[in-house]
This record gives C-alpha cells, structure tokens and sequence, in this order.
C-alpha cells in the first residue's frame, strides 16, 4: 500500500534527529488526519441508500468545506519546518549585522503564527464536524470520533508550539495577542 508508507516515512522523519518535522507539524499532520476522518465518514454516509437527498446535500457542502481546510492543515505541515529554517537562517546571521535582531524576532513571530493558524484551521473543522455529526451513520460514527479527537489534539499540540516562542518574542502586544488566542484554543477542547 502505497499510503503506508508515506506513514513510515513521515514517523521516521519525526523520530530523528532532526529538527524539522517537529512538533509544529504532527500537530497539523494530525489535524489534517482528523479532518480527513471526517470527511470519510460524510462520504460513506453520504453513499448510503438510507440517507436522505437534503441530508446527502448538506453533507456534500461540508465535505468541500472540509476539503479545503484538509489541504489548509496540510500545507502547515511544510509551513512549519519552513518557519523553523527561517529562525536559523536568522540567527545565523552575523552578531554585528544590524538586522539580525529584527530578523530573528520576524522568525518567531512567524513560528508562532504557523500553529495560530493550523490551530484556527483545526477550529473550524470541529466546528463544521458539528453542523454534521448528528446526520452521520452510526456504523461510522466512531470515525467523526476519532476524527474530533485528532482535531482537538491538533489544537493542543499547537498551542504548545506557540508557547515555545512566547518566552523569545520581544514585543507584549504580539505575546498578548498569541496568549488570547491560546486562551480561545484550549476553551475549544
């Protein structure tokens, strides 16, 4: 099966030594395994004899809605290593280079907004999980389930990964504005 190992070669990728993926990323790797669930359960749902046309209808506009949040939590997985080289390009900089400063705070603001945004984009797939949720068949309910938990999961580790740059970020009026969101982030879980 070709899916697999794709698996095996993103979980050997988080076990190394290297930095990038991280934590950032399997947090929107997760979020898009979620949502993925989800709209594999709307699909099959959507498949069945017994459901009826309006239900099929509303399930087909969460699933394109669905689809495009997939592809917005998958692109975060690459955002976020691309966030982490930017900090170390920053910091490699020469001391004495007058931008270095600035371009290692632009980097953090950075790595701090990637999980802001998969966060937020996770949000909203629990959320339009629950426009839908109560028109999913039972047989695949622990799907949307499951799919909810890697959502949520998505929030938290994303949450932590912001956390890791608050302490370096100079400027109070982004540290505050990513502590409200925190704030909003876990409230969802």
């Amino acid at each position: 099966m070709e899916w697999d190992r794709a698996a095996a070669k993103f979980t050997d990728a988080l076990a190394s030594s290297e930095p990038t993926p991280g934590g950032g990323a399997a947090a929107a790797m997760s979020g898009a395994m979620g949502c993925a669930l989800v709209m594999m359960a709307i699909q099959t749902t959507a498949k069945r004899k017994t459901t009826p046309p309006a239900t099929k209808a509303k399930l087909e506009q969460s699933l394109k809605k669905l689809g495009s949040l997939k592809e917005e939590l998958k692109n975060y997985i690459r955002q976020d290593g691309d966030a982490y080289t930017a900090y170390l390009t920053a910091k490699k900089l020469p001391k004495e280079n007058p931008n270095r400063d600035q371009a290692i705070q632009d980097a953090l603001l950075l790595a701090a907004r990637v999980p802001t945004d998969t966060a937020t984009t996770a949000i909203q797939c629990l959320r339009e999980t629950d426009v839908i949720k109560g028109d999913i068949a039972p047989v695949i309910m622990s799907d949307i389930l499951c799919g909810q938990h890697l959502l949520k999961t998505c929030v938290k580790c994303s949450v932590e990964s912001i956390k890791a740059n608050l302490e370096f970020i100079k400027n109070n009026d982004w540290v505050n504005k990513f502590e409200q969101h925190i704030l909003i982030f876990l409230k969802s879980c």
